[in-house]
């Protein structure tokens, strides 16, 4: 009895590897469909308002992270050139923003938004402060005189009002320097940690008018009101077993692709080279390579071209969220 017992362990484990090792399968809330807000039928659809047509298959491959370490800025603007990678978001606390701003002011042609930071999020000892002094916005501080660097952890001590003067600060410097953001989106998701956060953000999204991230909270109430955001947004962060099947990331990608239906989509990437500094920094940093080597790859090129799916930034898009506001009052 033990015996068989055994052997339909042994059997179910060998199963479940094989799976494993064949079938790419996303995990958490991080990976997968992040947000979902298509047209109805009726409607006159994003793609038609962008001036493509209501059968176009449009796509946004977004780089994040840039300026959180030189690794980082460096691969997602290498993917970028390569032509696949069509905008990402500056980190504008990090320890790279100097040298990232000064590379994008010698490119104006560069499709760049700002990366809103509130806390850190990889290991404990890579970390940065506010722009804001500790004065200003103690509630953003950690013991230690740095951000927070979870999600829980700034949540437990958010007070919105310094929060929103330390997303502001961000945005403020940016634009003191000469650059010119397509955009705002947020760091691990930390402006969407509230409904009311998000909805200071939104004010700062029509002061300044840069399309955002959009807020699950609000998703309606910002169609109605003009803002523009792609119809649906993926990530693919963590997939199971990817560190011991590096293919699971490029099968995934290829199905994501095949999948897409006429819209307009936004697909968040974290590309980037990989020192042995930042390999220390990173949680998982094949992840950030596998990322790189698909959107950088001849092969995935050949597919986009095949499938018929158009590349696009965000420039388009805060041209017509500029053009839906003309006219209408403030928030």
């Amino acid at each position: 009895m033990f015996k068989i017992v055994l052997l339909t362990a042994v059997s179910f484990v060998i199963m479940i590897s094989i799976f494993f090792a064949v079938w790419p399968v996303p995990y958490t809330k991080w990976s997968g469909l992040q947000i979902v807000h298509m047209s109805v039928n009726d409607e006159e659809t994003l793609a038609e308002k962008l001036g493509y047509t209501r059968s176009d298959i449009l796509l946004i491959v977004h780089a994040d992270d840039l300026a959180i370490h030189k690794d980082q800025t460096d691969g997602a603007l290498d993917a970028m050139q390569k032509g696949l990678v069509t905008t990402g978001s500056v980190m504008v606390p990090c320890p790279d923003f100097d040298r990232t701003a000064s590379i994008w002011l010698s490119d104006p042609n560069l499709d760049l938004g700002l990366h809103l930071t509130l806390n850190t999020g990889h290991r404990p000892d890579y970390r940065w402060k506010p722009l804001l002094p500790v004065e200003k916005v103690p509630s953003l501080y950690s013991q230690d005189g740095y951000m927070w660097r979870g999600l829980t952890e700034f949540g437990e001590n958010l007070r919105i009002t310094e929060a929103l003067m330390e997303i502001e600060a961000q945005i403020k410097k940016a634009l003191s320097i000469g650059l010119k953001p397509t955009h705002i989106d947020t760091h691990m998701g930390v402006y969407n940690i509230h409904p009311r956060l998000a909805k200071g953000v939104m004010k700062l999204s029509r002061r300044y008018n840069l399309p955002m991230l959009p807020s699950p909270y609000h998703l309606k109430e910002m169609r109605d009101k003009g803002y523009v955001y792609p119809d649906t947004i993926w990530m693919y962060l963590l997939i199971v077993g990817e560190e011991y099947f590096p293919w699971h990331r490029k099968r995934l990608y290829d199905r994501f692709l095949r999948n897409l239906k006429p819209g307009v989509h936004e697909l968040i990437i974290h590309p980037s080279f990989m020192s042995n500094e930042y390999e220390q920094y990173v949680w998982r940093p094949y992840i950030l390579t596998a990322d790189y080597a698909y959107w950088t790859s001849p092969d995935t090129k050949v597919l986009i071209d095949k499938l018929g799916i158009t590349l696009i930034g965000y420039r388009a898009l805060r041209r017509l969220q500029a053009k839906n506001w003309q006219g209408r009052d403030g928030y």
